[in-house]
């Protein structure tokens, strides 16, 4: 299941997913704060959820909507580590654990520096 708010990206997913014979993931274009919900209450609680935004990081109540969801693991993508570290904290917080982080430096010879993180949620 793919969620995103730029109807453009949704469009060309559900595209690539037709185009590589993918027929068990769905897209959806709209705010996440306000579906994430109602999302999980027809599809039910995800086993993974992969995050990717943008370089402020997630706000609160995203992070509030993703702990509610429940989902068992939690990847987060994070082009800025500085503010990966607050919402890793909530999610920490919420009883998740980090598991562990990996660097990926996408644009050599720049000060930009990606960050992929698992966290798990305790048993």
């Amino acid at each position: 299941m793919g969620f995103g708010a730029d109807p453009e990206a949704i469009s060309d997913a559900i595209a690539n997913a037709r185009a590589n014979e993918i027929d068990n993931a769905h897209f959806f274009a709209g705010d996440v704060r306000l579906a994430l919900g109602e999302l999980v209450e027809k599809a039910g609680r995800p086993d993974v959820m992969i995050v990717d935004p943008p370089r402020a990081g997630l706000s609160q109540k995203i992070v509030r909507r993703m702990i509610e969801a429940a989902p068992r693991r939690l990847i987060y993508v994070s082009c800025n580590p500085t503010t990966l570290a607050p919402n890793a904290a909530q999610l920490v917080e919420a009883g998740y654990e980090f598991r562990r982080v990996r660097p990926v430096d996408m644009f050599p010879q720049t000060p930009h520096i990606e960050c992929v993180a698992e966290l798990v949620r305790a048993a």
